[in-house]
This record gives structure tokens, sequence and C-alpha cells, in this order.
């Protein structure tokens, strides 16, 4: 079994409730949001379908509501949470969703891969 650092196996556990954490606010934003957007009282297909669009669209959804309205409008963006494009949210939202998840599992396998800085312990 490998030795961690002192201090490690806590930040390993940061990295990964820092995903779950990020995935679980994605759920909730997603659960949360009207689910049915024509206001007819029934939920159809494509209002259903809303759901993992706005679940992987999440870290869009973010950015536009933390970016202040004049930085939106200096870029020629609406001042909207949910972008126009349900494609356009997903397709840019992925790559940030793949540097989270990735990046985070990478962070952990290279705590783990950093030389132990206690006393070596022995195995048996």
């Amino acid at each position: 079994m490998a030795v961690m650092p002192r201090g490690a196996e806590s930040t390993r556990c940061l990295w990964f409730m820092a995903r779950v954490g990020f995935a679980a606010a994605a759920v909730w934003v997603a659960v949360s949001e009207p689910w049915d957007a024509s206001g007819d009282g029934r939920i159809l297909v494509h209002e259903a379908l809303l759901f993992p669009v706005r679940f992987f669209a999440f870290p869009l959804h973010l950015l536009l509501s933390l970016t202040p309205a004049p930085v939106l409008h200096a870029l020629g963006l609406p001042d909207a949470h949910w972008p126009s494009s349900a494609l356009i949210a997903v397709v840019v939202s992925l790559p940030v969703w793949g540097l989270l998840l990735i990046g985070g599992l990478l962070a952990e396998a290279w705590l783990e891969r950093l030389p132990s800085t206690g006393p070596a312990r022995t195995g048996t």
C-alpha cells in the first residue's frame, strides 16, 4: 500500500467532495428550473429533455450568472442566465466538465504520487 504524505488524504478528499458538490449543484439547478416551459400544465417530451441540457450546460449557466451585465453586453451577449441555444450551451460546457472532473482525478493521482515526508513505513 502506498504511503501518502501528511495532509494529502484530506486534500484528496477535498478534491473529491468538490467534484461531487459541483455535480450535485448541477442536478439541483436542473431540477429546480421550471419544467413546464409552455405553461400549459403538461410536461411534454421536449420539456423533459431540458433536464439533461440544463445539467450539461450548468458550467456556462454558472458563468453567465456570475458575469456582470456590462461585461456580457460588451461581449455582445444578452443579459440572460441561460444561453439561447441549447446546443451551443452544451458544446461550450462539456470541456469545462472535462476540466473539472478529469482535472480533479489528475490532482488526486498527483497527490498519491508525492513522496512521503514522514518516516517510511514497512508493510507486511
